[in-house]
């Protein structure tokens, strides 16, 4: 039987040419049979072979033995975090929050944030980013945003030590895809938090900060920056910077909510007729049903300031309906609204009654004040996605063919059309302009 001497040189050597496979036993049986001879040395050893063979487990339980030795053993401190990030933070399933927090909080004791910009190792990742990284993942992915949790969380990461760079591959289908760089992902994460949590000026300055550093932006983020300073605004009680902020940015990107921000600035301005046209435009825009129950309950509240008792009623039935769809439970608003209306939930109509009913009333007040114009379709773009309508006196409007109202094969040159004019902006021309929507075919 070999002596301790023997086998630790024989162990040594394996493991230095990385061949942990022979490395391995040799180390369990040092460990098993020589303990009292072993030192903190050829525990962290054994525990590194079995991280390096995946054994994770194991690996944890020989660094909780060292590390009880010597906790200052810096070789330890980096196997003990790799081994709590693989058993309890890198996996596929939380089962345990309280230890999943509990292991992250190990790992940021036993381990420190490394500047990548001065790392001599650049491609080995940093043990302490990636807990934190996971840790707020796992934290944006919950149905209920936990701003506390992602401003405590992001407060432990120095910003100018994350990667700048965005990280690329190759997907399924051959094509090359990017992702923004943990960098920008901090900025993402803090931001959104900070907002949440109506520290309205640290979230202005680092949106700037943001805007500052980046140049290309993934996610239209510059977009999510910008809108969150103009919301910060709006918090500190500067609405006429907001709103000025909020419209250069829908030049920009014409979102939905977007508009919906900009009515419910005008809403608590008093100004009813600008608020009612940007809610009308932020309804009548792409978006899902579901993710607009606030911009109804807005539209309501405008309406029944008009006097359109109706008109505000049939939103607060979609808002139920959309509800009971998802099985979503009713707030303690939304039920004095179904009181003040005698609403009965029992007696409500399908979805699509409502929503189509819905339609029809957005469309009227929309255009009801608006004169039809009448024309015909000059010409369709190559793309087949819009095209130009002229008028009688010759003048042209740009339209894209979702605004529509008819059966598509209708959409060809000649066509007879009455339509009504929105505004909207020129990127090329970077000036403003009106466009031709609600488009229906005359025949």
């Amino acid at each position: 039987m070999p002596d301790f001497q023997t086998l630790k040189q024989q162990a040594t050597e394996y493991r230095k040419v990385r061949n942990y496979t022979e490395a391995l036993p040799l180390y369990k049986q040092l460990w098993e049979e020589y303990r009292e001879s072993c030192g903190v040395w050829e525990g962290w050893a054994y525990a590194f072979c079995l991280k390096q063979q995946k054994d994770y487990k194991k690996s944890l339980e020989i660094c909780r033995e060292v590390y009880t030795l010597k906790p200052d053993f810096k070789n330890i401190k980096d196997v003990y975090a790799w081994s709590i990030y693989h058993t309890e933070i890198g996996v596929q399933t939380i089962n345990n929050e309280t230890q999943f927090f509990r292991a992250g909080t190990g790992i940021l004791r036993l381990s420190t944030q490394e500047d990548k910009s001065v790392k001599k190792e650049p491609n080995y990742p940093c043990i302490y980013t990636m807990a934190v990284f996971k840790i707020l993942e796992y934290l944006n992915d919950k149905a209920i945003y936990p701003t506390d949790k992602i401003l405590e969380w992001t407060n432990k990461l120095n910003f100018e030590f994350l990667e700048n760079s965005p990280y690329s591959f190759t997907d399924n289908e051959g094509k090359t895809r990017e992702l923004a760089s943990k960098k920008e992902q901090y900025f993402m994460w803090r931001t959104k938090a900070l907002l949440e949590k109506q520290l309205y000026q640290e979230c202005i300055d680092l949106c700037e900060n943001a805007l500052n550093i980046f140049e290309n932006f993934h996610y239209s983020n510059d977009v999510w920056f910008a809108r969150r300073i103009s919301l910060s605004y709006k918090g500190l009680g500067q609405p006429e910077t907001a709103l000025e902020q909020l419209k250069n940015l829908l030049k920009r990107k014409n979102e939905w909510f977007i508009q919906k921000e900009i009515a419910e600035i005008y809403f608590e301005q008093g100004n009813n007729d600008q608020a009612l046209k940007f809610a009308l435009d932020s309804t009548l825009s792409f978006g899902d049903a579901d993710k607009k129950m606030n911009l109804y309950r807005l539209l309501a509240d405008i309406l029944q300031h008009q006097g359109k008792t109706d008109e505000a009623r049939k939103h607060i039935e979609f808002i139920c309906k959309i509800r009971q769809e998802n099985k979503w439970k009713i707030d303690n608003d939304l039920q004095q609204q179904i009181t003040l209306f005698s609403i009965d939930l029992s007696k409500l109509s399908d979805f699509r009654v409502i929503q189509n009913e819905l339609r029809r009333i957005w469309d009227n007040l929309k255009f009801d004040a608006q004169d039809k114009l009448k024309g015909f379709i000059r010409s369709i773009l190559p793309n087949g996605n819009a095209g130009f309508i002229e008028i009688d006196k010759g003048k042209s409007y740009y339209f894209q063919t979702k605004d529509f109202k008819g059966r598509k094969d209708l959409i060809n040159q000649g066509q007879k059309v009455t339509f009504f004019l929105a505004d909207s902006f020129d990127k090329k021309k970077n000036q403003p302009t009106k466009n031709a929507i609600n488009i229906k075919p005359v025949f």
